[in-house]
């Protein structure tokens, strides 16, 4: 009994951390809703799994038997697109008060930040030592800003393989 409850609280415990990094998400998302052009699109478990599936009939291609292998360890997979035709949609300001909200209230670490011609990824982090966990990816584009959220219980040696993995082919 006293097992169940520590695992009950583990647990409740995680789940109150997510849905306090799926609300500061959802409220950025909400800010610009009346400015621009704004979609989500959400995959849970069961999708990343027929996905995977899906993988499956390619069993010859070494890369597709890695991104299956990638895809059990994905629990969900949230994209919020911020779009406008008319030019810039998200103020580099408000996108440094994002990542800054989750450094500081959800105490992400920043793991990367790549600029090419005018773009901007910034890939953020909550996980421990050897594994990924949740990430952010704020991707920063003229005319779109997309935030990729994902659930994950990747472990960075596997992360490795897999960039390996691809970087032979």
């Amino acid at each position: 009994m006293k097992s169940f409850i520590i695992a009950a609280g583990c647990f409740l415990l995680s789940a109150s951390a997510v849905s306090a990094q799926d609300k500061c998400l959802r409220e950025f998302r909400n800010k610009h809703r009346a400015n621009a052009e704004v979609h989500t699109v959400s995959l849970g478990g069961f999708s990343l799994k027929m996905a995977g599936w899906c993988l499956s009939f390619a069993d010859d291609d070494a890369d597709a038997q890695s991104v299956k292998h990638a895809l059990k360890n994905v629990r969900r997979v949230k994209v919020y697109t911020i779009s406008n035709v008319n030019g810039t949609t998200v103020s580099g300001d408000d996108i440094a008060d994002l990542k800054s909200n989750l450094q500081r209230n959800e105490n992400f670490d920043m793991l990367m930040e790549v600029r090419d011609k005018g773009n901007l990824v910034q890939i953020l982090n909550k996980g421990n030592e050897d594994e990924l966990g949740n990430v952010v990816m704020l991707i920063q584009e003229e005319s779109d800003f997309v935030i990729v959220n994902l659930q994950t219980t990747l472990k960075f040696s596997e992360i490795n393989s897999l960039i390996r993995q691809f970087a032979s082919n």
